[in-house]
């Protein structure tokens, strides 16, 4: 159990076995137990003592137990003053989150962390997210100058949700842009060609929330607007660079629904140098547009902010904004995610490019083949 005191004789060789190698990792894990206590322990200022919190923790090994970043580190990396964070740390040990370790010093002072619970996943944090990227302001240290805990509170959470798929996002059940006001489905049948259906894919402007992660953020009260203060402090997340939507084809309107591709809204006709989402969406549409060839290519003028050819059997697809942290937490499951990524970009794209080869050749009833396995299809 953690206590305020200092590690008994009797506990060091447990401290050496915790203590382990290296300096950590580029990611901390926070335990979702320990991050529902600091918002009820008592505080003078709760954003000093969150913050506070989380700069201890960015300094651990890579057992995310002990740290010697303390209140200098608080100062250097979020511009909280050393007095206000001595304060907050002081709390954090009276309430028993934190103890010095037997190591600690005034001058040196050590601390011990909580154990990660191994019943619950953690919310995995990127180290970059307190000490700052290519000379930038750290991001939290933006969150704490806007003087909001809540909005670090929907940082934090925000992290808490991103899901190990191809996306590396927040779950659409949580929050997603792209359905336009209305309701209405964001794609539409182009034509049937052969084996394959040509979607017209709009990109909307609809934002929703959901699940028990929003209740918490809503605000209540009878006279209250219940959204206003939520999205509001969710567009600041993106002003200050902590968010972004990417935009992904996904299978259905469902909000379990399989992402399919990841496309680029940025012109990719005149990109110079294309990223490689740019360059799959450039292959989905000349793949399209190889399909209804020059004859009836009036059918674009329909509308569409991308089209894509999938196999005729497949439902009608989904255009939706995945959000996006902006610094990532590099974990295991984070660079797997990338690789799923990375697999469906090179699926996709070959099987636009031999799609469309087969089109120039009149060939249309080879449906488009995907994955690795011989003979796979769409």
């Amino acid at each position: 159990m953690i206590n305020s005191g200092r590690v008994p004789v009797e506990d060091q060789q447990v401290e050496k076995r915790m203590r382990g190698k290296g300096t950590g990792r580029n990611f901390f894990a926070l335990s979702r137990d320990v991050w529902g206590k600091l918002w009820t322990i008592p505080t003078n200022n709760r954003l000093n003592l969150l913050t506070s919190y989380l700069v201890l923790l960015a300094g651990t090994g890579a057992d995310h137990r002990l740290t010697k970043w303390s209140a200098k580190a608080c100062e250097e990396y979020t511009g909280l003053g050393k007095p206000r964070a001595k304060l907050a740390i002081e709390e954090l040990i009276a309430a028993k989150i934190i103890r010095h370790t037997d190591a600690s010093t005034r001058m040196m002072p050590q601390y011990e962390l909580p154990i990660l619970p191994t019943d619950a996943e953690p919310i995995f944090l990127p180290v970059g997210l307190v000490t700052g990227l290519g000379g930038e302001n750290p991001i939290l240290r933006r969150v704490r100058e806007t003087g909001d805990a809540h909005l670090l509170r929907m940082l934090i959470d925000l992290y808490g949700l991103v899901e190990l798929d191809a996306t590396h996002g927040v779950g659409l059940a949580h929050v997603y842009a792209g359905r336009n006001e209305g309701h209405q489905p964001t794609a539409r049948k182009v034509a049937e060609v052969g084996s394959h259906c040509i979607w017209g894919v709009t990109a909307g402007t609809w934002k929703s929330a959901g699940g028990d992660w929003a209740a918490v953020h809503r605000t209540k009260g009878k006279d209250a607007q219940p959204w206003a203060e939520f999205w509001g402090r969710f567009d600041l997340l993106k002003k200050i660079g902590a968010i972004s939507f990417e935009p992904w084809l996904f299978d259905g309107e469902a909000k379990d629904a399989e992402p399919i591709m990841p496309l680029d809204s940025s012109g990719f006709y005149a990109v110079q140098n294309p990223t490689a989402e740019a360059e799959l969406t450039k292959a989905a549409f000349d793949a399209a547009q190889a399909l209804v060839t020059d004859e009836r290519s009036y059918l674009f003028e329909r509308g569409g902010d991308f089209f894509v050819p999938l196999a005729l059997h497949r439902q009608t697809p989904a255009y939706r904004e995945v959000v996006k942290m902006r610094i990532e937490a590099d974990t295991p499951g984070r660079r797997l995610a990338w690789k799923r990524r990375q697999a469906l970009i090179k699926q996709y794209g070959d099987g636009f490019v031999q799609l469309r080869r087969d089109a120039e050749r009149g060939e249309y009833g080879q449906p488009m083949r995907l994955g690795t396995r011989k003979g796979a299809a769409a």
